[in-house]
């Protein structure tokens, strides 16, 4: 990845994505708290997603979100769905965690706080997604089924797909409980580095990074068009919001991806 230090609102893009014409991509970073409180947007939050945009180069307005319940739901999204979750949250696609569209004019953002955001890019036949894969999301393979869809529906080779697995929490600090650890083990135990040792109390840390991308790799994506940040959003307190760190008063970033329009910047 390379961060781009813009006045408005510093981000980053991953190298991959960017060497793939008429996408516009970017991971938002903590200067700036794009996520939703608890109660309705606030005028912070607002201002924070224009200044996001500005800087990237997109409308505000382009922005569609989903409800974002670690569910495996897909999404289509359409150009008059542009603006679905901009700016309320009650317009957001409901218990939807991945989006996904071959139309332009649409800037597809999923929002994380230690879940891992992914963005995938078909450069050939102009598709592009945004996936939000909590643990709960990665143990229902819902990068792989995107990825699916974006072959089956708008027939996609995946040898033409692109990957960028955003920041999030690594495995140093994610740490789950023997009923998660279980459910892992049950489907990933036979893959080495992906399970860190089961201590006494019955919890181990997990690689959610490394699933995710034997996922892409499952169903078919390149491994050198898969690009991981390898940034921890627990560790890296100046850069990302992290729920782990920070609890409820944790912030989101986001993750964005657009086809542009033929007249519009490359």
């Amino acid at each position: 990845m390379e961060k781009i230090n813009h006045i408005l609102f510093p981000f980053y893009r991953f190298e991959n994505l960017s060497a793939c014409r008429g996408i516009l991509h970017f991971v938002s970073t903590a200067a700036g708290n794009i996520g939703y409180p608890d109660g309705e947007p606030s005028d912070r939050m607002l201002v924070a997603r224009r200044r996001l945009a500005a800087a990237v180069g997109f409308p505000p307005e382009a922005l569609c979100l989903g409800q974002q319940v670690h569910s495996d739901h897909i999404v289509e999204v359409k150009r008059q769905d542009a603006g679905r979750g901009a700016m309320d949250r009650e317009s957001r696609f409901p218990e939807t965690d991945a989006l996904v569209t071959k139309e332009t004019g649409v800037c597809l953002m999923v929002l994380a706080a230690d879940c891992v955001p992914i963005l995938l890019c078909d450069p050939v036949k102009k598709v592009v997604a945004a996936v939000h894969a909590g643990w709960k999301g990665t143990l229902a393979g819902i990068v792989e089924k995107t990825a699916t869809v974006m072959q089956d529906r708008f027939n996609c080779c995946a040898a033409d797909i692109r990957a960028g697995i955003g920041p999030s929490i690594g495995k140093c600090c994610f740490e789950v409980g023997p009923e998660v650890a279980v459910l892992f083990q049950q489907k990933w135990k036979s893959f080495p580095g992906i399970l860190g040792p089961v201590n006494s109390l019955g919890k181990c840390h997990i690689d959610l990074w490394e699933i995710n991308r034997r996922q892409l790799l499952a169903v078919g994506i390149r491994e050198e068009y898969i690009e991981v940040a390898g940034l921890c959003t627990k560790c890296h307190s100046e850069e990302f919001f992290s729920y782990r760190r920070s609890g409820n008063d944790a912030g989101r970033f986001g993750a964005g991806i657009m086809l542009l329009g033929d007249n519009e910047g490359e």
